[in-house]
């Protein structure tokens, strides 16, 4: 299998801006990635993203990364830490004579920036809350050299004054445990999954396109959308922020990568809001580099 993963990289490799590919790194290899963006939101923003990622098992791999957001794109702005991620992805299989691969993805934000919901200095940059992803990332080798990548995801997101982790019962030695089934229970009170606290989530959809027939040089273009679930979510509809105030999202990006080695690659790619949202994200200039041991 990891072999496997080795030969696609040239196809899919790591995650794209929008949309997560089935990329596993091949067992106890180490990959680190810089991505740095030029972010519009009525202001020009510096977004820096620092990653590592492991490979665990030939099946399952766990990243890390960090966000740090500066005002303005010359040095010397005042800057500030984002959130942190850590995603995880569990190959799962193939299908129809191996032209189609599937995972799953799990992704915890961790609220290490300050909130967007209290505060608007941040906003659409870093969120501040907690967030859980959940979901399956697909594969379809449909004409080679072409590859199509989809995403169907799913965010269960803080709510407002919400304890985001305390719907879950992990005492087993307590009746309550079982009778909410962990937390999982959706007819339970003050579970994980009570309807009430489902209106913040949200569902986003991704599809994206590249192609290896120019390699070294692997070019692409994604398409990205999302919407709440449920209804409204109070004062928080007011907000300019993805699947609350801003809904629905569309967003586009385009890009290439230039591989120097098999391991080793660096890009450019630009990221549109075709709506042209007030108070949202307009445009997204990106530079990444990663490469793997």
């Amino acid at each position: 299998m990891a072999l496997f993963f080795s030969l696609l990289a040239a196809g899919a490799h790591a995650s794209l801006p929008l949309t997560e590919t089935i990329y596993i790194i091949p067992e106890n290899e180490v990959e680190l990635s810089l991505r740095e963006q030029v972010v519009d939101v009525e202001r020009y923003y510096r977004r820096d993203r620092i990653g590592a990622g492991l490979g665990i098992l030939p099946s399952v791999s766990l990243w890390i990364e960090f966000t740090y957001c500066t005002q303005d794109v010359i040095p010397g702005g005042k800057s500030e830490i984002g959130d942190l991620f850590l995603t995880s992805k569990f190959y799962i299989g193939d299908y129809w004579a191996s032209r189609l691969h599937s995972c799953f993805l799990l992704r915890i934000r961790i609220p290490t920036g300050q909130s967007a919901y209290s505060s608007e200095e941040w906003r659409n940059l870093s969120l501040g809350k907690n967030e859980m992803t959940i979901g399956p990332i697909f594969q379809l080798d449909f004409l080679d050299p072409l590859f199509i990548h989809f995403n169907l995801l799913y965010t269960f997101r803080e709510g407002e004054g919400e304890d985001f982790y305390g719907g879950f019962y992990l005492n087993i030695f307590k009746g309550e445990t079982w009778q909410k089934l962990f937390g999982l229970n959706p007819w339970g009170e003050d579970t994980f999954l009570e309807t009430g606290r489902l209106i913040n989530d949200y569902i986003s959809l991704s599809i994206a396109v590249n192609t290896d027939i120019i390699y070294p040089v692997v070019p692409f273009f994604e398409c990205y959308t999302s919407f709440r679930v449920s209804g409204s979510a109070g004062s928080l509809d007011d907000l300019p922020i993805e699947a609350l105030g801003i809904n629905p999202v569309l967003l586009l990006s385009a890009g290439a990568r230039y591989f120097f080695t098999e391991s080793v690659y660096g890009g450019m790619y630009c990221i549109v809001n075709p709506l042209w949202q007030k108070d949202f994200i307009k445009i997204i200039y990106g530079m990444e580099l990663s490469f793997q041991f």
